[in-house]
């Protein structure tokens, strides 16, 4: 499928701009977690062109095509509460007799 977008050589020079274009949109946790984790993704991202390298095929993946399919809903659905930012508070037990 051809891509009509005339600004899509820019996104691929920006790759900061793209990351943040791509994250889904959620709540301020999920973004500011995703905003932080731009280093861990491009690193996968790297990983996955040396993959293929390795493979004995040219390192072709485009930035985009890896962040169309990157899993950011399932990864964030998988992580603790705590570790997404949400803080349960309970109050301690108080008996009075």
């Amino acid at each position: 499928m051809p891509n009509n977008n005339p600004w899509s050589y820019w996104l691929e020079d920006f790759p900061e701009a793209l990351y943040g274009a791509m994250i889904p949109k959620g709540t301020p946790s999920f973004m500011d977690y995703w905003q932080g984790q731009r280093g861990n993704v491009w690193q996968q991202y790297q990983t996955a062109l040396g993959q293929q390298a390795l493979g004995g095929q040219p390192p072709s993946l485009g930035f985009r095509s890896f962040l169309e399919d990157y899993p950011f809903l399932q990864r964030w659905s998988l992580m603790s509460p705590q570790r997404r930012g949400y803080r349960s508070f309970m109050p301690g037990l108080s008996w009075r007799i």
